[in-house]
């Protein structure tokens, strides 16, 4: 087993004992009370930070071990923050866990230069504005002003990111490829759609995307430049798509033929002159042609399917799959084998349309006629026209597609079978395990090459999807080890090491694995919880045993945290304290609020840390016969009424002006809150977190009981 092997043993143990924490709190599992659980979460969190501080006090081989302990007990604190929003019923997903987990992360990037401590805080960042823009638990109703305002802002914090990641001190590929994908992204889901500025962004975004195309044709990393040419590229086709699509009716895929044919010409009679030409580099010829090539493939394929979609349409309309069968094969696929050697380029276009409408044709004709004879007769040709491609192109890319179809077309062949002639409702996990057994085979008889790794893919891929079927049977708990059984010894079956591609296909089908079953309700998250702190226990001890055979000279240089101790430790306390004060805060406010009740109509969501909860709103939510500025802090009167439940009294506070003259009473509550629309108020107590699986236990409840303490803070008790 060579080190990173091992390096990746103690990733995967870990992953699974920060996994197994995460799912145990997002339970909300009642066996716990409030204060239990700020002290469980504060004691897993020191014991993260202890294990780094005793491994950095000793000279060994494994400091990426003591690096990733400071980086779990950091996602510790951020899981015991929301810990505390669930407790106590706070916002769900609120920009301000985010921001505040932000702050120690940033601070031990800065004390230790560990380049992941960015990396975490770059994805945190972007999770506040993202959960500021996007709240979960009410809609802000952003004026276009704002919106537009708040665009901005957001390119400026990521370019920003963007510029630290390239700085001497950080330089870190992934903040700088995250960054500027981000950017180029939201600047083109920005630029359509009907809002007010989305011409005004569209067009600044022009001038962005070409100065970016310039900017990086001649600097280090050429790849910015691809990804720059591509962005643009593919807005350019966008909004022509959009201008013509109105303009030109059922000409228009006549138009977007004579495009391609124009666009085709162009590019087969540059290119070789780009070639013979004396200027620039030939790294700077090959990178330039590459990413023309694949950005005009791109556009002209997608073009052209719709071009011949829509005149196929004209003639047959997708009733005639047959028609549209045959066309594809005569007029596209059979050029395109014809054309592979002589014109690759233009093959490449008429290859991917050709398969593309091929699979399309019988995805339309099989939902919308049933399993006619005919459909037998389309799936079966489809079929092997298909395999016979794959039997004739050497290209990856277009093989990789190809197969990816021909296993579409033979899944969906079974299950049309499966549907008119069988009829059995546990019949479908045997469609995928034809799939899981046939490509197995294949993979384990082929030669490695593209052909084989699409047959690895497309053998465990469907036994991943396996993994949810059979809940709660022995079938279940059997499919879900042969999965974690199979991916294990991709990365780390001995005689398999030398393959790179099955080592990454172990690794994210792992992390694919412990994402998705957080959100298979199936399956008690607390049962998770238990099976993957077991799991994580047992690979960390397998993996240090196994880690003792090999030897590696000790690594001389000190821990990262050598001289900082002191100060990384300040930080961890007042990480401590923070949630320590936030709980006992709220445990106050408990005790000695004013007890209210308020009317509510609930609906159910989930958070990305705390689990199942209810979104809440209150009669007290919406103000009528007002108009408030938005994003404001605001201070409501409500008033006892004769059922014992309070509303809005008609007062309220904003920006230190009451809306008219308020005499103070002792039966009134004055309640905090911020304004999210001229009417609508957001209390903070929107957030129900319940435990999983007992939705349906509050879908019949109208009542919310509220303790507000003398500040006019609320929190939410229970509902009745």
């Amino acid at each position: 087993m060579n080190l990173k092997r091992i390096h990746t043993g103690y990733l995967l143990g870990l992953s699974l004992l920060i996994s197994s924490v995460i799912y145990f709190f997002a339970s909300n599992w009642e066996g716990i009370e409030r204060i239990e659980k700020i002290e469980l979460a504060i004691g897993l969190m020191l014991l993260f930070f202890v294990g780094a501080t005793i491994l950095s006090r000793f000279q060994h081989s494994h400091r990426f071990l003591e690096k990733w302990l400071w980086l779990i007990g950091t996602i510790a604190f951020g899981v015991s923050v929301a810990l505390i929003g669930q407790t106590y019923n706070s916002h769900a997903d609120s920009y301000l866990l985010y921001l505040i987990w932000l702050v120690p992360a940033v601070i031990f990037g800065a004390l230790t230069g560990y380049k992941a401590f960015y990396v975490l805080s770059f994805l945190l960042s972007q999770l506040a504005f993202y959960f500021y823009v996007f709240p979960t638990s009410y809609f802000p109703n952003w004026k276009p002003e704002t919106a537009l305002i708040l665009v901005f802002i957001y390119l400026l914090f990521t370019h920003g990111w963007f510029f630290l990641s390239r700085s001497p001190w950080l330089r870190s590929n992934w903040i700088m490829f995250g960054s500027f994908c981000l950017i180029h992204f939201v600047f083109i889901a920005s630029s359509f759609g009907y809002w007010e500025y989305s011409t005004l962004l569209a067009w600044i975004y022009v001038g962005y995307g070409l100065i970016s195309v310039f900017l990086w044709k001649h600097r280090e990393h050429k790849e910015l430049f691809i990804l720059s040419g591509i962005a643009l590229g593919l807005f350019l086709f966008g909004k022509m798509l959009e201008g013509l699509g109105d303009a030109l009716g059922d000409l228009l895929p006549f138009f977007l033929l004579i495009v391609v044919g124009i666009i085709v010409f162009l590019t087969t009679k540059y290119l070789p002159r780009l070639e013979r030409s004396d200027k620039g580099s030939e790294t700077w010829k090959r990178v330039f042609k590459s990413s023309l090539l694949f950005v005009v493939t791109v556009v002209c394929t997608v073009m052209l399917i719709s071009a011949f979609s829509g005149i196929m349409f004209l003639i047959f309309s997708w009733d005639n799959a047959l028609a549209f069968m045959f066309s594809s094969l005569f007029l596209l696929l059979l050029p395109g084998l014809a054309l592979k050697e002589n014109i690759p380029f233009l093959s490449t276009i008429l290859l991917l349309s050709g398969l593309s409408i091929l699979s399309l044709a019988n995805l339309i004709d099989a939902f919308s006629n049933g399993f006619q004879p005919e459909t037998i007769v389309v799936m079966l040709i489809s079929f092997c026209i298909i395999s016979a491609v794959l039997k004739l192109i050497t290209n990856a890319w277009i093989g990789s597609y190809a197969y990816l179809l021909a296993n579409g077309v033979l899944l969906l062949f079974l299950f049309k079978l499966e549907e008119s002639l069988i009829s059995m409702e546990s019949y479908e996990p045997l469609l995928l395990l034809v799939l899981v057994l046939g490509n197995g085979l294949i993979h384990i008889l082929g030669r490695d090459g593209w052909f084989n790794r699409n047959a690895l893919v497309y053998s465990i891929v469907p036994l991943f999807i396996l993994t949810f079927f059979f809940e709660g049977e022995w079938l279940y708990w059997l499919l879900n080890s042969v999965f974690l059984l199979l991916t294990t010894l991709l990365v780390f079956y001995k005689p398999w090491q030398f393959n790179s591609f099955r080592y990454w296909v172990g690794i994210v089908l792992w992390y694919a694995f412990l994402f998705y079953k957080y959100y298979d309700i199936a399956w008690s998250l607390v049962h998770k919880s238990i099976t993957l702190l077991v799991a994580g226990l047992l690979v960390l001890m397998i993996t240090r045993m196994v880690s003792r055979k090999y030897k590696e000279t000790a690594v001389e240089e000190p821990t990262f945290v050598a001289n900082r101790w002191k100060l990384i430790w300040f930080v961890v306390l007042l990480m401590v304290s923070f949630v320590t004060y936030n709980g006992v805060k709220n445990e106050i406010a408990l005790q000695s609020g004013k007890e209210i009740r308020l009317a509510l109509a609930p609906v159910d969501p989930r958070s990305m840390l705390q689990g199942d909860y209810v979104t809440l709103r209150y009669d007290i939510s919406t103000l009528p016969g007002t108009v408030l500025p938005a994003n404001k802090k605001i201070k409501v009167v409500l008033t006892l009424t004769s059922d014992g439940v309070y509303e809005y009294g008609g007062y309220y506070k904003v920006e230190g002006h009451w809306s008219k003259e308020y005499e103070p009473s002792d039966e009134d509550v004055v309640l905090n809150g911020i304004t999210y629309s001229e009417h609508d108020v957001q209390y903070g107590i929107e957030s129900f977190f319940i435990p999983e699986g007992d939705g349906q236990v509050v879908e019949d409840k109208t009542m919310a009981i509220i303790k507000v303490s003398e500040d006019g803070n609320a929190l939410l008790i229970e509902l009745d």
